[in-house]
C-alpha cells in the first residue's frame, strides 16, 4: 500500500506501509531460498509457506469478524 503525504516544501512524497505479518513470512521465504537449492523441496517448502501465510490471513480476518 502505498500513501502520499505533502513535505515541508510541498512536495508529494511516498511512503510505503508494510504489513507486519506480511513482511515477517516474506523474511521466512527469503531465508527458504537462499538455503535451498532449486529442487522440488524448495518448491514444496515454498508452497507450504504461501498456504500458512493464506491460513493464517483467514483466521486473523475471521477472528476481527467474529470479536
Amino acid at each position: 500500500m502505498t500513501e502520499h503525504e505533502d513535505a515541508a516544501d510541498g512536495e508529494l512524497v511516498d511512503r510505503v506501509t508494510v504489513d507486519p505479518l506480511r513482511q515477517a513470512f516474506a523474511s521466512a521465504l527469503r531465508v527458504i531460498v537462499e538455503a535451498l537449492p532449486p529442487s522440488r523441496a524448495r518448491d514444496i517448502a515454498v508452497e507450504q509457506m504461501i498456504g500458512a501465510h493464506q491460513r493464517t490471513e483467514q483466521l486473523l480476518a475471521r477472528h476481527r469478524i467474529l470479536n
